[in-house]
């Protein structure tokens, strides 16, 4: 899959990749650099086909069954945030996610027969679905997100992590001009170049999830420029 902010695309691969027009060890960067690293090799699995290696917050490489993980579940008692592997912003993570996502959701519209995906798939500040307000299957694709949450939370939880991670590179140039800074007039010459990063009004980054017809998956930052207003669910 390749991946534009336009959404302009000439073809679709199996894997993700971010173009954005920034300058050292941005979002698109750092992600096509480690996808090329990689091979795009398929994410290491046990015995069941929905167990992947994952970077948590207990670990690097611990087996997740993203089915489970992203099935919502009542919970019973008391519940310590710190025993819950929480899925970091890595790269490796947006790419599994990015595939297991793209393939449910394939399989969500075959299951019930919606012809084509929306344009865009996009999670308010709040996690709440926005739909395009021209996309004809708005309804029908609610629905089987309803009947489905475990489709809509991986939908999510990839734009999630994608956008932290873009806010993360953005901010590498920064961290890595401080890291070799020799002077103190050295140190307030970065921080000004980089002023605003510190802007407490500053937008942050959003990644949204693009669709072809065919429902490949392209992972795109948002614009500020939309043709029509959106529908959030």
């Amino acid at each position: 899959m390749e991946i534009t902010n336009t959404v302009s695309q000439t073809n679709s691969q199996s894997v993700p990749q971010i173009n954005q027009q920034k300058s050292n060890h941005t979002f698109s960067d750092i992600f096509i650099a480690y996808q090329e690293k990689q091979a795009v090799v398929e994410a290491d699995k046990s015995s069941a086909d929905a167990v992947f290696k994952m970077n948590t917050t207990q670990g690097v490489q611990q087996e997740i069954n993203l089915d489970e993980y992203l099935t919502p579940s009542p919970l019973s008692g008391s519940v310590n945030i710190n025993d819950m592997p929480l899925l970091l912003p890595t790269a490796h993570n947006i790419d599994t996610l990015s595939k297991y996502s793209e393939k449910e959701f394939k399989a969500l519209l075959e299951q019930y027969g919606i012809p084509s995906p929306p344009a865009t798939i996009e999670f308010d500040t709040e996690g709440q679905l926005v739909l395009p307000a021209d996309y004809a299957y708005s309804a029908e694709l609610k629905q089987a997100f309803s009947e489905n949450p475990k489709v809509e939370n991986a939908l999510r939880t990839t734009a999630a992590l994608a956008s932290h991670y873009a806010g993360i590179m953005e901010g590498q140039p920064f961290r890595d001009e401080m890291s070799i800074a020799r002077t103190q007039a050295d140190r307030e010459r970065i921080a000004e170049k980089y002023s605003y990063l510190f802007d407490d009004n500053r937008q942050g980054k959003q990644i949204i999830l693009n669709f072809l017809d065919d429902g490949n998956m392209l992972l795109g930052e948002k614009t500020n420029t939309t043709k029509d207003s959106p529908t959030i669910s």
